[in-house]
């Protein structure tokens, strides 16, 4: 099997954060409990651990430690800052609100307080304060577009639509912000009453990307279930195939809409308008370095809004990236099941506890959902990774086939399926099978390079389709040229075909690229001794005993160690010549 694979758990709901409505309007602000309590430490000692907890992006342990020391030295403008964050980051929005109030007094104030304020006082309804907090918020790339946004909804709130849209035009003259203005506009101009204006906004966002996001789909799909136009409401969501997969929920969701009821992707307040800011600017930013900024928005949507469940998905995701799985987990379970996102999070729930080690209970959880929902892919989809993870092929060979069988049509995006079957097939003794995955995998999506590189180094280990094989991974190494593994097997082609001196180039460049792998140093050597360097070649077999190979390698290792590799044969298989190379004995 080609090294380098990796089976991510990415069932049909992970990716969805992208792609989500947006959140219904508050019922009511919730007051979050109070800070742990202060630790006794000394005050350079709660400093170093809160510093040390923020460099982990520990927020809690950090938040904690920064309010030691504020226990002792209240006027510290540094630490005062850095506890604000924190605060933010966890979202303990009252006691930052806090730090605020208590900074105001003494000078502290930062630009980007003036946005906290703002919103608190949002909270309150005090709307002339929290414009004119907002007004002195800070300029930053992430701003330009969240400052117009929450101004566009604090006059919504104050009953002024022309104001609203005027904000809101101006993020739409933002280059990549157009989509993002006119969901805007659709969700104020529905809160308003001005039906004809919000079908134009949702319409033309729906026109304006061949591919229109999930997040607006449902969000447009849901606009007109609330107005009584039902069935306009299922031709949006049949533009989107398998979009019923990602919601299962969503068909009962449009019936409750169309009933009347307040569902998910229904703004129903300027608060609510706000807080679906402040989650669309942090799903911006979430993949930024440390996504701090999209973490602090993600807790100020949940403030602005606690029944916002993307934005407590957004949280739980980012916890995830910071290895706090536990943390993520609390806030998964608190989407209740009557949210078009409980699915969602279910699936993200059995990541985080596979990713704790608790990978009986993940499956259980998959299984769970799987049994309520029987015509959906997702978590048999997740069960089938979770099972290549563990090497336990033949139960993801039946978690994927099961997943096949609910996913009707196939689309260019179920590619990765056909791939990650044929990865288990090819590791459970399938090759037949797995062959035919992978050529359908590039049916759906020609000239993927993994799967090109897959297939083309599963040819060339079986001596079979060479000239097939090196077309493949040529041009895999063309769409991937820093990519190790792939340039490994370009160079492994060479070397199975005699072309030992340009095999030594590609897999030194793939060394460089990949240092520690140990087949790749592995191969390297093999090449080094049919040139003649043999010195070498036994310097990298050794260099793979100290990478902790499989099993297997070791023997063979050990083998080449003390008897060298044996002489090419006078007509090897697929050898070619002529290029100068220096085959060796």
């Amino acid at each position: 099997m080609p090294h380098g694979i990796a089976i991510a758990i990415r069932g049909f709901g992970l990716a969805v954060l992208t792609l989500m409505a947006g959140c219904m309007a508050p019922q009511t602000i919730v007051e979050l409990a109070p800070a742990p309590p202060i630790i006794n430490s000394t005050t350079a000692g709660s400093y170093l651990m809160a510093r040390q907890a923020a460099k982990v992006r520990d927020a809690e342990r950090a938040a904690v430690s920064f309010q030691n020391v504020l226990a002792r030295d209240p006027g510290n403008r540094t630490v005062v800052r850095q506890a604000f964050f924190s605060e933010l980051q966890r979202g303990n929005i009252p006691a930052a609100v806090g730090l605020v109030r208590d900074g105001e007094k003494n000078g502290l104030v930062t630009p980007f307080m003036h946005t906290v304020l703002a919103l608190d006082r949002t909270a309150n309804m005090a709307w002339p304060e929290a414009q004119a907090y907002l007004s002195q918020a800070q300029k930053s790339p992430w701003n330009q577009a969240l400052v117009p946004l929450l101004s566009g909804w604090m006059s919504v709130g104050q009953g002024d639509g022309e104001g609203a849209q005027a904000a809101f035009r101006k993020v739409g003259s933002m280059p990549g912000f157009e989509y993002l203005a006119l969901k805007h506009v659709g969700h104020a101009a529905r809160l308003s009453g001005d039906l004809a204006s919000a079908d134009r906004a949702f319409r033309k966002a729906l026109n304006s990307k061949a591919n229109p996001s999930l997040r607006l789909v449902v969000a447009a799909s849901l606009h007109f279930a609330a107005t009584g136009r039902l069935e306009t409401a299922r031709e949006v969501v049949a533009s989107r195939p398998n979009l019923n997969h990602e919601f299962p929920t969503l068909s009962s969701q449009l019936d409750r809409a169309a009933a009347g009821a307040t569902v998910p992707g229904l703004v129903s307040s300027a608060a609510g308008g706000m807080s679906e800011a402040l989650f669309d600017i942090a799903n911006v930013l979430k993949r930024e370095p440390g996504n701090g900024q999209a973490m602090i928005l993600a807790q100020l949507a949940l403030y602005m809004n606690p029944a916002c469940s993307v934005a407590r998905l957004l949280a739980g995701e980012i916890l995830d990236t910071r290895g706090r799985h536990a943390s993520a987990l609390d806030l998964y379970r608190a989407i209740p099941e009557t949210s078009i996102y409980h699915s969602a999070a279910q699936l993200r729930e059995a990541a985080s506890l596979h990713d704790l080690g608790q990978t009986d209970d993940a499956i259980r959880t998959l299984r769970a959902l799987a049994k309520r929902q029987p015509t959906v892919p997702g978590p048999w989809i997740q069960i089938g990774d979770i099972e290549s993870q563990r090497k336990r092929w033949s139960e993801a060979i039946a978690a994927y086939d099961n997943a096949f069988e609910r996913i009707g049509a196939t689309q260019q995006g179920h590619w990765n399926l056909y791939f990650t079957r044929g990865i288990a097939f090819d590791r459970g003794k399938q090759w037949d099978r797995a062959e035919a995955d992978f050529l359908a995998a590039l049916e759906l999506f020609q000239d993927q390079p993994y799967v090109m590189n897959y297939l083309g180094y599963s040819w060339t280990e079986q001596g079979v389709n060479l000239d097939k094989a090196e077309v493949m991974i040529k041009k895999a190494a063309q769409l991937r040229p820093n990519d190790g593994y792939i340039i490994d097997s370009l160079g492994w082609i060479l070397y199975r075909t005699g072309r030992f001196g340009k095999a030594v180039e590609r897999l030194e460049h793939a060394v460089r690229l990949r240092p520690n792998d140990p087949t790749i140093n592995d191969h390297l050597g093999d090449a080094y001794w049919r040139v003649g360097r043999r010195v070498e070649a036994r310097f990298q077999w050794r260099r793979v005993l100290g990478m902790k190979p499989e099993v297997d390698l070791v023997g063979t290792i050990e083998t080449k160690l003390k008897q060298g590799l044996p002489p090419v044969p006078t007509e090897a298989e697929g050898r070619r010549t002529g290029d100068n190379d220096q085959p060796g004995a």
